[in-house]
């Protein structure tokens, strides 16, 4: 069961983000848009914007539980074993979707911050960066370190079966 009982304000940053954007000052809001950040976003724009990044707050909030479970089998001295190839599968694949959802959540912010503009002035605009490229290399490097550990499972179950 995933448990977000010890981050319960995790999900609520975004939300506080994009509620009070207007009043935030230009140094926090500058990171958010490529160029120039606006001062002031409409309702519809934050809602937009908010919307975009639902996803990739639910994949990292998803991925850091997954992390969580694996230094916890860590914890209790469990290397080789069904849980740990299983988290590691499932970091591999919330990185892939982080790539997926990020990409996502920088288009509907370009979405968000032009859809007041008039007719002509509105941008869609879909890119694919190298940082995105670099996060689906760690992907499936953490993918192979699946691979290794269930391998290294099976060397450990049969070791445990010979007498």
């Amino acid at each position: 069961m995933i448990q977000f009982l010890n981050r319960p304000f995790s999900p609520a940053i975004p939300i506080l983000y994009w509620l009070f954007y207007n009043h935030l000052p230009p140094m926090i809001q500058d990171g958010v848009f490529e160029g120039a950040a606006p001062a002031f976003l409409a309702v519809n724009s934050r809602l937009i914007a908010f919307g975009g990044e639902i996803p990739a707050v639910l994949v990292m909030l998803f991925a850091l539980n997954s992390l969580k479970s694996l230094f916890f089998l860590y914890e209790k001295g469990i290397y080789f074993e069904a849980g740990n190839v299983k988290q590691f599968k499932l970091l591999g694949k919330f990185a892939l979707w982080a790539v997926l959802t990020d990409v996502v959540n920088e288009t509907v912010l370009i979405l968000a911050k032009t859809i007041n503009n008039p007719p002509g002035e509105k941008i869609l605009a879909i890119s694919i960066g190298s940082d995105h490229v670099k996060l689906m290399v760690v992907a499936c490097i953490i993918m192979l370190i699946s691979m290794v550990m269930d391998e290294g499972r099976k060397i450990k179950d049969e070791n445990q079966l010979t007498v």
